[in-house]
């Protein structure tokens, strides 16, 4: 299995684009098409020409491997230096406050939250927040698999989506990532609003991005301890399927294009969601993935 460290510079490497919209990239095409027509034209009006445009063609090749040895220097400089600084105990404690307060949609913090059974999951929200590298694999699964502390938080974070993409489509990066932050405000391991959360602030070249990779990064890692997916008893377990499709295509790197509709099964009383894919041999791959609901607390 690929290191931690290989695992964060590959998906790095997939936040330079991934929020290049459809258009874009069909507009991209269109150009590249338009280009070859024109040079297929001119190369009839004589060698000349035609060996200046070649010239054109190998200075534009040389560029674009100037920028793709750039955009690698770039990519390891994240990956050595994607932890931030400690913050101090006054620090943690505020963010502890203003976590309890959003969370549970008051302006003051209550006596019922000043109980310790409250402060501890508070306290490690606090801490992953922050980027805390000593968090343990224990504490990311209890933080990832918590229940919810409010009845509309599905609806709630469905809209955050909604609108944050939306947002993206119209190149509205900095909204987009406004309301992607909001979304983590009220539930801070989903990984579809961290996935988002790290391809806006690498766009908009934010210093949160460090924080946003250590997350995803330490979640993706935690959620591959859980089982390797290949039976029932050894299921990787998740918190929705759209969380299992993002693993498959961020940690198990599976191409989107292999990935076929899963299937649900019932075994022993559980229910399970099977991949079936093919590797890059073309060998046929079934991999499980237990859904482990959150409910309301």
């Amino acid at each position: 299995m690929p290191t931690l460290k290989t695992k964060i510079t590959l998906l790095l490497a997939t936040f330079g684009i991934a929020l290049v919209h459809p258009t874009e990239a069909l507009a991209q095409r269109k150009k590249s098409s338009t280009h070859k027509t024109t040079t297929a034209k001119s190369s009839k009006k004589g060698s000349k020409k035609s060996a200046s445009q070649t010239s054109k063609k190998s200075n534009s090749r040389h560029s674009r491997r100037q920028a793709t040895r750039s955009r690698r220097q770039a990519t390891r400089s994240y990956a050595r230096s994607y932890e931030p600084k400690a913050l101090t105990e006054e620090q943690l404690e505020k963010m502890r406050q203003d976590s309890i307060r959003l969370r549970t949609g008051g302006t003051s913090v209550s006596t019922k939250t000043l109980d310790r059974a409250i402060q501890a999951p508070e306290l490690l929200t606090t801490r992953f927040r922050q980027a805390d590298s000593t968090l343990s694999r224990g504490e990311l699964r209890e933080l990832y698999f918590a229940p919810q502390t409010k009845e509309d938080t599905d609806a709630f974070i469905a809209q955050i989506e909604l609108s944050a993409d939306q947002q993206i489509e119209k190149h509205r990066f900095e909204e987009a990532l406004r309301l992607v932050q909001q979304g983590l405000w009220r539930m801070p391991t989903h990984l579809g609003l961290i996935k988002r959360a790290c391809d806006l602030s690498t766009h908009l070249k934010s210093s949160r991005f460090n924080g946003y990779i250590y997350q995803l990064v330490e979640l993706l890692s935690m959620i591959s301890h859980s089982g390797d997916g290949s039976s029932p008893e050894k299921a990787t377990e998740v918190r929705s399927l759209s969380d299992a499709l993002l693993f498959e295509q961020l940690w198990k790197e599976t191409p989107k294009e292999r990935l076929t509709a899963p299937k649900e099964i019932q075994q022993g009383g559980k229910t399970y969601y099977l991949f079936s894919l093919k590797d890059e041999q073309g060998k046929s791959v079934q991999r499980y993935y237990y859904i482990r609901t959150t409910p309301y607390r």
